[in-house]
Order: C-alpha cells, then structure tokens, then sequence
C-alpha cells in the first residue's frame, strides 16, 4: 500500500498500537506517554502522560477503555476520551509487564519479564500461573475456557483458564516467541525471534 502520513510527537520508542474506535487509535512508547490520535484528522488529539514509565503494553478493553503495563510494574486503567487514570494496580509484577489479555469483561491476564502469568478478576490476583521459565511476551484468547502464551523459553503454552493448568506446551521456535494469535479453523499463529512464524493447528 501506498504511504500515507507520518504521525509524529513521541520522544522516544512506540512500543504499541491499539484501535479505540472506527477513527481514533492510541499508542504507547518509552517516553512514557499514550497518545491518542485521530487517523482521518491526520491529528495527535490528547497526551496522557504516565511519567518516566515505559508503555510497554496497552490493549483496549471490552468495556471501551484502555489498560496498560509497563517498566513501573503498574497496571493502569485509562479512559481514552478524557484522559484520566480510572484505577491503578500497584505491584502487579516483580518486574515489566510485557503483554495484557482481557478474557471476559473484569477478568485480565498479565505476563511480565518475572516470567509469570497472572490472572486479575475485579482488580485483584486470582492466580498465579508459573510454568514458563522465561519472560512472558505474549498472550492470546482462545476462548472464554482456553488461552495461549508465549516466551522467550522458546514455548508456547495453551491453558485452561478455569482451572489455571497448562494442559499442552507446544515447542518448535529456537528463541524468543514474540506473539501469539488466533486464526480460523482453531489454528494458531506465533512468531519468533528465530525469524520464523509457524501455524499450530490445535487438537
């Protein structure tokens, strides 16, 4: 596709992208702001600044707000429109959170260079999920009962959600795994460090 704009105004490193709605997108960077901009103003609309903080995370929520990790091992909740900090998990992580996935509306997963999942229903830690012996970079619903991670362990791991149990690792990747989604015709999709994104058909 043929370029279109530069949208400018970080200090530093953009780390994320997420779509807020049909005409406005935000994204998060080193510099430790979020940023929200209109893509058919071509305009940077609002600044939320989060301090000396690294965004290194940020995915929007079923309930139309945002909710970040980052390098002060805080999960922040944002109301987009206006700018405000709704609610503020402190010490969600013993170091960077690397990738948030909402499950169902107030139930939240986190995965952090401390090499843990966890599970946040209502704001509060229901579960603490260890498997993995390296940084979690990625996680992905699969459903409402299944979601799958994926490391710098090299692995990817599906679990069942309910009981809180890794219940297959699937192995392949020679280093990091960087993202894992979720395709059609109960398929997966992960890439990789290794330079290689490979396709896992689930059973």
């Amino acid at each position: 596709d043929d370029f279109i704009f530069n949208f400018l105004g970080h200090k530093n490193y953009v780390l994320c992208l997420v779509k807020c709605n049909n005409n406005i997108f935000a994204s998060g960077g080193n510099d430790g702001t979020i940023r929200i901009w209109d893509y058919y103003q071509k305009t940077e609309i609002r600044i939320i600044d989060d301090g000396n903080n690294s965004i290194l995370c940020l995915i929007k929520l079923k309930n139309g707000n945002l909710c970040s990790g980052g390098s002060d091992l805080l999960i922040k909740f944002w109301n987009w429109e206006n700018g405000e900090c709704l609610k503020t998990i402190d010490k969600a992580h013993n170091d960077y959170i690397k990738c948030l996935c909402e499950i169902k509306e107030n139930i939240l997963l986190s995965g952090s260079d401390d090499n843990t999942i966890k599970i946040w229903k209502e704001y509060e830690c229901c579960g603490v999920l260890e498997d993995h012996k390296n940084t979690v970079r990625a996680l992905c619903k699969i459903n409402n009962n299944y979601f799958a991670s994926g490391s710098f362990d090299n692995k990817i791991k599906i679990w069942d959600f309910k009981n809180m149990k890794c219940i297959q690792t699937l192995e392949g990747h020679y280093s990091n795994v960087n993202a894992v989604i979720k395709l059609k015709n109960n398929c997966l999709a992960s890439c990789s460090m290794d330079k290689t994104i490979k396709i896992w058909k689930q059973k």
